[in-house]
């Protein structure tokens, strides 16, 4: 039994995986359901915005000394679309020619999200402002520190771990599927469609991107 079970794939690591047709819906699926439960959140920052917004009868929304830093807030903005745009290049790449050309893309934009959170915590230390000057300064930090921290870092690790499992498996013969998600400890290691994968990713980037542009627009200019 346990021969047949090695024969088709399906084992790895001393578990049972799912086939991996099953796996690669299952990341489709997951991703836009995590991305659909940070809606939710976001959309718990929006109405605090709106709501402290306009209804500011002691006019103290924003004081005159709290000002968004909006040098770093543009240096954000553009880390994370170079990335989504990178991103999107990448995704062609794997799809017309090799997965060697979808690194050349992928290691860049993955740089660019690490920038991108170096820029966002040198702007929280530079801050002059703190969580209790104000409705907006208490918004800009829970926002923003929410996008970081969950947004922006699970971006990050989930892209560390597709790219470090590429480059182990580099030597491979080029072909529609590679082994993925942890060490497979064999050749008859379980398999995923990289190209599920790359999608999956592209899809979330692409939501935070639309997310920060909304977070800038708001928070640095209109605000």
């Amino acid at each position: 039994m346990a021969d047949e079970v090695d024969q088709l794939g399906f084992q790895t690591a001393g578990y049972f995986a799912e086939p991996p047709e099953l796996l690669a819906r299952n990341i489709t699926v997951g991703v836009r359901l995590f991305a659909a439960a940070l809606v939710s959140f976001f959309g718990a920052f929006l109405f605090s915005y709106f709501y402290l917004r306009e209804l500011d009868t002691g006019h103290v929304w924003r004081p005159s000394g709290v000002k968004p830093p909006l040098g770093t807030g543009i240096a954000i903005l553009a880390c994370i679309l170079a990335s989504a745009l990178l991103t999107w290049i990448g995704g062609r790449a794997l799809r017309m020619r090799t997965e060697r050309e979808w690194r050349m893309a992928a290691i860049p934009a993955h740089l660019l999200l690490i920038a991108a959170l170096a820029i966002q915590c040198i702007q929280w230390a530079d801050l002059k402002f703190g969580p209790g000057s104000g409705p907006y300064a208490s918004v800009f930090i829970a926002w923003t520190g929410f996008y970081a921290g969950v947004g922006l870092l699970s971006a990050i690790y989930w892209r560390q771990t597709t790219l470090a499992t590429s480059i182990r498996h580099r030597e491979a013969p080029e072909g529609d599927i590679v082994a993925v998600a942890g060490e497979p400890g064999s050749e008859r290691g379980f398999k995923v469609s990289m190209g599920f994968e790359v999608n999956s990713f592209a899809f979330y980037l692409y939501f935070l991107a639309c997310v920060e542009v909304v977070t800038f627009v708001l928070l640095y200019v209109v605000a």
